[in-house]
């Protein structure tokens, strides 16, 4: 009734305004149900929030494989960061109760602890969240709080404070409640006490499977005091991940007057630096599983050079993957086509393709900054990767590094040779009108040797077939229509 009166309304009054009618009128909002969230899984969901809030550098230390495919940015807001992360599984978990029980893992997975205050803090808040088991019900298990979820710990001591043994016995704390931890990344600028040392040995040492040391005080007025040894190194046996760039340790001379090296039988991946403290210790150390190093170039020069030979006698036998990245200063990887990183020393990638060094090296990757490759055979070598290329590089009738090195490369020096690929460097975002023609130019001089050239994006560019329906309408030849001209030219005349 209410509608059929409106519409006499309209129909009278056809220039009235409808907000000054006092009639009420049904409004359709409360009609349309809203739209529900979708019905998922919990693991489901678990999936979508870690891959909203993924930085690598949270869940392991682990590089990434060079030979990992890039994809050219399409975001706009870009690659997560730690920050960003942090902001999104805050806000993930104040949605709703399901919502808070599937980020809540998320949230406590990786902790940093900067100074004592914070450190303080995250104590009191694994603390509160710990149930005691019930006296009564001895069957069931105590509450492992947020404790739990933590997977990776990074400790810093550059806030004041950090020094103090109060510091060291709270993270010490910190360490005990967490019984699922990982990884641990120690950042340690003052003098660590032997009993802390053992301790953290004795605790995590069964379980903890990546494990950071740093102890290289970067301030140059400042020596590093520290007394860890080799030992302490060797008592994670869980370890798969060994990460020892910045480690200084104790007196080398104090190593070799043990008769035992440490045994780590489960470490694969191995990161180092071309600091002498680097090298020696993991020479000193056996890794009878070891098959992935990463090797950082702070500096490099001829007094540098023994202590890599001495290493690669050890292990050299059992590395099949060799990373050489671009040199760095404070061994942080940085984009291949920084300046300085260029124009500073490089490892000469012979070292490992030397012949009896490296017998089982199946991937080598290095700058195309790096010394030219000498004519060394290698019967097993499979896959090279080139760091830093560009667009200048590729052209065929300039002489540019890059050039150099991939005119060197041929299947009677690398005779399993099955792959070459450009690390970070992608064809589709550059704008030259010439790239893809000089790309797809190498591809087929290295399709005769029956080897794949691919670019960053894992793609092997080639000339294509056009399809049917872009090839160009066909018209009538004009044969025929000469044949016919006492009817066509009429014909022609009148279109």
């Amino acid at each position: 009734m209410l509608t059929l009166v409106q519409q006499i309304q309209a129909f009278l009054n056809p220039f009235s305004c409808p907000f000054i009618v006092n009639t009420p009128i049904r409004s359709n909002v409360g009609t349309k149900s809203l739209r529900k969230l979708p019905d998922l899984p919990v693991e489901v969901w678990l999936e979508i929030f870690q891959f909203a809030t993924y930085v690598h550098r949270n869940v392991t230390i682990k590089p990434l494989d060079p030979f990992t495919p890039k994809r050219t940015t399409t975001n706009a807001l870009g690659a997560n960061t730690p920050l960003s992360a942090m902001r999104t599984k805050l806000s993930l978990v104040l949605v709703s109760k399901s919502w808070r029980n599937v980020a809540q893992q998320m949230l406590y997975e990786h902790i940093a602890i900067r100074s004592p205050p914070r450190a303080n803090i995250i104590l009191n808040a694994l603390k509160r969240s710990r149930t005691p088991k019930d006296s009564e019900n001895q069957k069931t298990n105590p509450n492992l709080g947020y404790g739990q979820f933590v997977r990776h710990i990074e400790v810093y001591t550059f806030a004041r404070g950090s020094g103090e043994i109060s510091y060291l016995q709270t993270v010490f704390k910190i360490l005990n409640y967490c019984p699922n931890l990982r990884t641990l990344s120690g950042n340690w600028r003052h003098y660590l006490p032997p009993e802390f040392l053992d301790a953290i040995a004795k605790l995590l040492g069964p379980s903890v499977s990546e494990f950071y040391w740093n102890e290289r005080d970067m301030s140059p007025g400042m020596k590093n005091n520290t007394s860890t040894a080799p030992t302490f190194v060797g008592s994670f046996k869980a370890l798969r991940v060994l990460d020892l760039r910045h480690f200084v340790g104790s007196d080398p001379l104090s190593w070799t007057q043990s008769s035992s090296r440490p045994v780590l039988p489960h470490v694969q991946d191995l990161i180092l630096s071309t600091y002498s403290s680097s090298l020696d210790i993991a020479a000193h150390l056996s890794l009878p599983c070891l098959r992935n190093l990463f090797l950082r170039t702070p500096v490099w020069g001829e007094k540098h050079e023994p202590s890599l030979q001495v290493f690669l006698k050890v292990h050299g036998p059992s590395l099949v993957v060799v990373d050489l990245t671009t040199p760095s200063q404070d061994t942080e990887p940085i984009p291949d086509s920084s300046v300085p990183g260029r124009a500073a020393s490089h490892i000469p990638p012979d070292i490992f393709l030397s012949p009896g060094i490296c017998p089982n090296l199946e991937t080598l990757v290095f700058p195309v900054t790096s010394p030219i490759i000498a004519p060394h055979m290698h019967h097993h070598l499979r896959r090279i990767g080139l760091r830093g290329g560009n667009t200048e590089g590729l052209y065929p009738d300039k002489v540019t590094p890059m050039r150099n090195h991939l005119m060197s490369i041929n299947i009677e020096k690398y005779p399993k040779l099955e792959l070459i690929q450009t690390v970070g460097f992608l064809v589709d975002a550059h704008t030259d009108s010439l790239i893809k023609d000089i790309f797809i130019w190498w591809v087929e001089r290295f399709e005769a040797m029956g080897v794949d050239f691919l670019d960053g994006e894992g793609v092997l560019w080639a000339y294509t077939d056009p399809l049917p329906e872009e090839l160009p309408y066909p018209k009538t030849p004009l044969d025929a229509v000469k044949s016919h001209s006492d009817i066509s030219d009429d014909r022609v005349g009148k279109d």
